[in-house]
């Protein structure tokens, strides 16, 4: 499983359960446009945070551990530099 897979579980189950990004923004206490790019790849979770969209959105253990790594850059699987 990689970062693509997790965003297209996240996709799925969003749209299964009938969430929108404003509703997972509530229960994750942080901005829509936050959480829209954090669940789109765009964005590192805490483990708090990967922990509550897991156990919200039914996701497997491991998509967790990769929502908590840095997103990456392009096809050369460069790490995303901080936003400054």
């Amino acid at each position: 499983m990689d970062r693509i897979d997790v965003i297209e579980l996240i996709a799925g189950a969003r749209r299964a359960k009938g969430l929108k990004w404003a509703d997972i923004a509530v229960k994750l206490e942080k901005s829509k446009e936050w959480v829209t790019a954090a669940c789109l790849g765009q964005m590192t979770f805490s483990a708090e945070q990967a922990a509550a969209l897991s156990d919200l959105l039914d996701l497997p253990g491991e998509a967790a551990a990769i929502l908590q790594t840095p997103p990456i850059v392009d096809h050369c699987r460069r790490p995303c530099p901080p936003i400054r």
